[in-house]
């Protein structure tokens, strides 16, 4: 009888999914297995919960989001992981590929214990893997987990945002102070660097709003305009998330974050004027738009192949294994690590996101380092040059 495998997506979904899906089920048709889409992340394994048949006809890898849908079901709390294994062997499952970041992988961590399963990391946080050993130099092919499934495209969103801002605040003379998702780490807001973001504020360092007008201050003296870059996980000194409404909490314990954007724009106008205008200042919260649309090519092509080493690793009896993507001589390539070799966990046992290497981060500046800039390159290529405008003080006269 052909094994019978099964694939799930859960939590926030990325423009890399169906790319995944798509790797996933190439790979079982052509090994002969029968694939299984579970729907609705864990949800879809519960009573109640809903399935079909798989195959690559169905599946679109440039499209983005997730032709299986997802959920924040946390099988844990819920106390429904006997229930969930009850079904994957009624319905003759061999094997289960859960797709997701560090809360999806923190139920399947749990449920291989008992279970045949095998991951795919994603997450456009890029918070799933372990950073280079520490030192001066920097190994980056020592990085377990280059980057995550649908990171490339998300950076890309907001590199692509950034970029176009400028023009409106060159024009207007404003401070854009542009929100990123990033709950625990900087990663997506490091990489605006690459839009030429004028100051970057990560969560991995605690907040200096001291430091942060002092920047702003003077890179406005210079040039007139500035562009800020604030992740959404930023917190106050008290150690508390700035956010703008009620908390959530979502299944998995988590507040959602959201809005600080909006309250240091606040803060800064109050502090820097008369010296600057206060109609200079905006925040604007990129939110959902990271994660939509079509997936970029070295993202798209990352997925697929990851999604086709999940299933060949079930076909070679590697079971709790996650497939990553690893720098290597030849370029960024998907590999299979096991599953405690890639994350890491707390004592309640949910994967411990994985930070900034903050030798990637000029602290003082609030800018990309050159380390960082080379952790980039084989994603984005070499830093772009600033924003052009022709003129001088020479060009311009007053009346």
């Amino acid at each position: 009888m052909a094994k019978r495998i099964g694939v799930l997506t859960g939590g926030g979904d990325t423009s890399a999914l169906n790319a995944t899906l798509e790797g996933v089920a190439l790979k079982a048709e052509e090994l002969g297995f029968e694939l299984i889409g579970f729907m609705k992340g864990w949800r879809g394994v519960l009573n109640g919960g809903s399935y079909f048949t798989l195959t690559p006809d169905l599946i679109d890898e440039n499209q983005g989001g997730t032709l299986l849908k997802s959920s924040r079901t946390n099988l844990i709390a819920e106390n429904k992981m006997d229930e969930a294994i009850d079904n994957l062997r009624k319905f003759r499952i061999d094997g289960l590929i859960p797709i997701g970041g560090d809360d999806t992988l923190s139920i399947g961590a749990a449920l291989s214990e008992i279970f045949t399963t095998t991951f795919v990391a994603k997450t456009i946080d890029n918070d799933v893997g372990l950073n280079a050993p520490n030192g001066d130099s920097i190994d980056y092919s020592q990085i377990v987990n280059y980057f995550c499934l649908g990171f490339p495209t998300a950076a890309s969103r907001l590199i692509n945002c950034v970029r176009d801002l400028r023009t409106t605040a060159y024009s207007h003379d404003r401070i854009f102070f542009v929100e990123t998702m990033g709950r625990d780490a900087g990663w997506l807001t490091l990489s605006a660097a690459y839009g030429n973001a004028d100051l970057i504020v990560v969560p991995e360092v605690r907040y200096d709003a001291d430091r942060l007008a002092a920047a702003i201050e003077k890179k406005y003296a210079e040039i007139g305009n500035v562009v800020v870059v604030i992740a959404e996980g930023i917190r106050n000194r008290k150690g508390e998330l700035m956010i703008s409404s009620q908390e959530e909490i979502d299944a998995f314990g988590h507040t959602t974050p959201g809005g600080c954007s909006e309250l240091i724009a606040a803060a800064m106008k109050r502090r820097l004027s008369p010296a600057i205008p206060v109609s200079s200042f905006r925040h604007l919260i990129l939110a959902h738009l990271q994660r939509c649309g079509a997936p970029i090519q070295i993202d798209r092509d990352s997925a697929v192949r990851a999604g086709w080493l999940a299933v060949d690793a079930f076909a070679k009896g590697q079971a709790n294994h996650v497939a990553a993507i690893t720098r290597t001589e030849v370029g960024l390539q998907p590999k299979l690590f096991p599953l405690d070799e890639i994350i890491k966990f707390d004592d309640a046992g949910k994967v411990i996101p994985r930070n900034i290497d903050l030798r990637f981060y000029d602290t003082e500046n609030l800018q990309i380092s050159r380390a960082g800039i080379g952790y980039f390159r084989p994603i984005f290529g070499d830093l772009p040059k600033p924003y052009y405008v022709p003129l001088t003080e020479l060009d311009i006269h007053q009346i």
